[in-house]
């Protein structure tokens, strides 16, 4: 019969034997189980120190695989956010990036646009303020001239309504209003030209309209109207003639609405000048289009 100070030997024995290796592996659990186990082997007569060896082998061989087991379990749980944020992470920054690339690109693409805007609405502002209108030319080819001005680039001047509203509307209301004065300095040139006291078959019959043009840009304070010069031709005294004798203010209405308008016009030219300066400064592009969501 086993005494109790060889039980406690034998405890002794086997925690010195689990020192150090099967502390790494073991859990405190299974170190219990193996406590307990002993008691109960020494305490059974019948087993012996064979069932405490078998014990003690059993655990030995069964602790790796529980050990690595567990280890294995717990990489795997941590490995799982890992390959998440490595899924979602860099593909998130690398489509941010293109994004910002594209929006790059179609920036440098708007501002040259910009500048020719600049440009052409300064020149527009110089000419309604010398002579009242844009362009002394017949309808078709106003037309074709006002486009000109207002379309820096066939394609991308459209396109600065996405980016630049407010800007894009001031233009569109500019434009309306340079083709109203177009349409009114017509009328008035017409009815003045029909005023004119010019026999059929007077040499300045073919200068009925330049007397009118003339007429109106005295009206309209933007110049003498007509001069005549020592070497004029019998054409052109004629039509000076006409131009000096013509007393009735050519159509005082008209003059005024046309005074008003065009200072209108070369203000806001001016001031349309410089916010497409301003604009094309910028260093970030808002709004959207296919060209900023094409990927």
């Amino acid at each position: 019969m086993s005494t109790r100070q060889d039980r406690r030997r034998f405890e002794r024995t086997v925690a010195r034997a689990m020192r150090p290796s099967m502390r790494s592996s073991a859990t405190p659990a299974s170190i219990t189980n193996l406590m307990r186990l002993a008691r109960r082997a020494w305490s059974w007569p019948v087993v012996g120190v064979a069932g405490i060896s078998f014990v003690i082998v059993v655990f030995y061989l069964a602790a790796p695989y529980a050990s690595l087991s567990w280890i294995t379990s717990r990489r795997v749980d941590g490995a799982q956010p890992a390959r998440h944020a490595t899924l979602t992470g860099p593909a998130h920054d690398a489509s941010e990036r293109r994004r910002a690339e594209v929006r790059e690109v179609h920036l440098r693409q708007l501002q040259p646009v910009l500048h020719m805007d600049a440009e052409q609405l300064s020149e527009l502002a110089r000419r309604v303020g010398a002579q009242g209108r844009v362009t002394r030319k017949d309808r078709s080819d106003s037309a074709v001239e006002l486009r000109s001005i207002f379309v820096s680039h066939r394609v991308l001047s459209e396109d600065l309504q996405n980016h630049y509203p407010e800007y894009a509307q001031a233009k569109e209301r500019l434009r309306r209003n340079v083709s109203e004065q177009e349409e009114e300095f017509r009328r008035a040139t017409w009815l003045v030209m029909t005023k004119l006291p010019l026999p059929p078959g007077t040499a300045a019959e073919h200068r009925r309209s330049e007397i009118a043009r003339g007429l109106l840009e005295k009206c309209l304070d933007r110049g003498p109207g007509m001069t005549l010069t020592t070497a004029a031709s019998e054409d052109e005294r004629a039509a000076f003639e006409a131009f000096t004798s013509f007393q009735p203010d050519p159509d005082a209405a008209h003059c005024e609405s046309l005074k008003r308008r065009a200072a209108s016009i070369a203000a806001n030219a001016r001031k349309l000048s410089t916010e497409a300066r301003a604009l094309a400064g910028r260093t970030t592009l808002a709004g959207e289009c296919k060209y900023t969501s094409h990927e």
